[in-house]
């Protein structure tokens, strides 16, 4: 073989698609970690947990979301539409930092999406844990509602949905960022009534932050708002949600919270239905039938007093 033809092949057989050598450092093709999305102090949205099945979980969650965001807000205004509102926010507060609500909409814009994205799934950090950020300024009224419906008509939304709880802000897992944020939404919920109250922590991959510290903490906060602000671990008022998630914490502030479930879509369905009220057409025949449970109570109930004087 002539040299100069050994020297072509050579060359042909160090090169790769295009032309190009296979061992010549070039561009890599990574994945760029930095357009991922993930959960960051600022934002607010809804914590849904799911059984596993992530991608029909947040299905599911965009799909109860915007049903009743349309039914409580109506149907989101294009991007064009939103801009002005937009500014308008901007000239009134020009010290506020930007709102997520404007930056989403400015990358829906971007995206020629005709839409706003009202809600669009990050990553928590957790297993099994979404977070939904919103551009909706109260998270809480539209998942108050969502249980409120499921409570009264006891249909299933979803089968991948645990728990949709609301959270009103996202901050740094520190005991100071914490009662920061918790002090300024508690400015609106127990300043200006007296309130019950109870504080439900719970943490995952993190075992830093001392749990009795922030109760303690928060209830020295929030009793400090108001003198007639008392904890209530049974049924309180208002729930005091505090979710540390690795470095990272999501506080909301709901109504309701046991007796809605613990904000858990699965568990309001499944529950008894309240009893019915008496005249309703469906009962007309059911007096005859619960006369003898009736007397057969009353012996029980004369017990009772009997006990209390001995």
């Amino acid at each position: 073989m002539s040299e100069p033809k050994k020297m072509r092949m050579d060359s042909a057989a160090g090169k790769g698609n295009n032309g190009q050598r296979k061992g010549k450092p070039g561009k890599r093709n990574f994945y760029n970690k930095s357009t991922a999305r993930f959960m960051q102090p600022g934002q607010r949205g809804f914590l849904v947990t799911c059984n596993g099945r992530l991608h029909d979980c947040i299905r599911d969650s965009y799909r109860i979301l915007n049903e009743y965001a349309d039914l409580l807000y109506g149907a989101a205004p294009s991007p064009n539409e939103a801009e002005p509102a937009a500014n308008e926010k901007s000239v009134d507060d020009e010290s506020e930092e930007e709102d997520i609500s404007v930056t989403l909409q400015k990358e829906a814009a971007a995206a020629g999406i005709k839409k706003p994205m009202r809600f669009q799934n990050v990553d928590s950090g957790a297993t099994n844990c979404l977070f939904i950020r919103t551009t909706l300024k109260e998270p809480t009224a539209l998942a108050h509602k969502v249980l409120q419906d499921l409570s009264t008509t006891r249909k299933a939304k979803s089968r991948f949905i645990l728990r949709m709880v609301p959270i009103e802000a996202v901050c740094r897992a520190n005991l100071k960022d914490i009662i920061d944020t918790v002090g300024s939404l508690s400015d609106r919920h127990f300043l200006k009534e007296p309130k019950t109250y109870a504080i439900i922590y719970n943490h995952r991959l993190n075992n830093e932050l001392p749990r009795d510290d922030v109760i303690r903490e928060l209830a020295d906060l929030i009793s400090s708002k108001n003198a007639g602000n008392k904890a209530n671990l049974k049924n309180p008022e208002l729930a005091v949600i505090v979710e540390v998630i690795k470095g990272l914490c999501c506080i909301g502030i709901v109504p309701e919270y046991y007796s809605l479930r613990k904000y858990n879509l699965a568990e309001i369905v499944a529950q008894q239905p309240p009893p019915v009220v008496k005249g309703d057409s469906a009962t007309d025949q059911k007096p005859a039938e619960e006369k003898p449970k009736e007397v057969a109570e009353e012996p029980v109930a004369t017990v009772a007093p009997e006990k209390e004087q001995a």
